[in-house]
């Protein structure tokens, strides 16, 4: 039996696959369907390719992982048994996956790109499982990085939060680099330095019982030069200004 089948084989599949492979899961232990890929991956990684009925019924754990709008094509013809089906299909409901596939055995999730190093926060709702299937699908997501139980009207503020989070946090590193080449340091190094400074950031904050705006002003001497970034960040409307980006985020229709 073949732990982990993934049908699709897109950008988060192949980030969740790398994850599993990362903590030790053998390549021989996952498999992949799709028509344009699926041998490409075989060759980087060694998974097993198989076709889309022979990964269900040889797998214990089913990943949904094709575009959304392919649910009901895909699924048309393939027989889910009583198998454990995660699907990773953004704005896919619990109940048109029940619809689509005839099983009601699903974890809906919501994963984001740092599952490729075992360090994502994957967002979930789930039917009731048996047993056996709650204890595969923690293991599973116990290998990605953390979790956590949601109401599926929550979905879009935590897409938004940790789905395109780590954009926002590129991008801050990215300005935080580019200031520092403003001011003299080469550019390699700039990267280097805020990236650490976020990485190292972020590790204090989670390994700390202080909270986030606890530990800003404990770095932050009165009348400092730290106060007087804070107080320009402050000036600037920078709460707002990510207040903003997350709202535009939740609100966007996607086409």
């Amino acid at each position: 039996m073949i732990e982990y089948g993934f049908i699709g084989t897109g950008n988060m599949a192949q980030a969740m696959i790398k994850g599993l492979l990362g903590k030790g899961v053998s390549a021989k232990n996952i498999a992949v369907y799709s028509p344009r890929s699926a041998a490409k991956l075989t060759e980087k990684w060694g998974v097993i390719s198989l076709s889309a009925q022979k990964l269900i019924d040889e797998s214990s754990l089913i990943v949904l992982a094709f575009l959304p709008n392919q649910l009901e094509n895909v699924t048309a013809k393939l027989d889910f048994q009583d198998k454990l089906v995660v699907s990773v299909l953004a704005g896919i409901t619990l109940e048109q996956l029940i619809s689509a596939t005839h099983t009601t055995q699903i974890v809906r999730t919501l994963p984001n790109v740092n599952v490729a190093i075992n360090q994502g926060v994957t967002a979930f709702s789930k039917t009731e499982l048996t047993t056996t299937n709650n204890t595969t699908f923690k293991t599973f997501s116990d290998y990605l990085g953390s979790s956590v139980d949601l109401a599926e009207s929550q979905f879009a503020i935590f897409s938004a939060v940790a789905g395109s989070g780590p954009a926002y946090v590129f991008k801050y590193i990215d300005a935080l680099a580019q200031a520092g080449i403003a001011n003299g340091l080469e550019a390699e190094l700039a990267t280097d330095i805020a990236t650490q400074t976020v990485l190292g950031s972020a590790k204090t904050l989670a390994l700390s019982t202080q909270t986030a705006k606890e530990l800003q002003n404990a770095v932050t001497s009165p009348g400092g030069s730290t106060r007087a970034g804070l107080d320009d960040l402050d000036t600037q409307n920078f709460d707002d200004v990510i207040a903003h980006a997350i709202k535009a985020t939740v609100e966007h229709k996607h086409l």
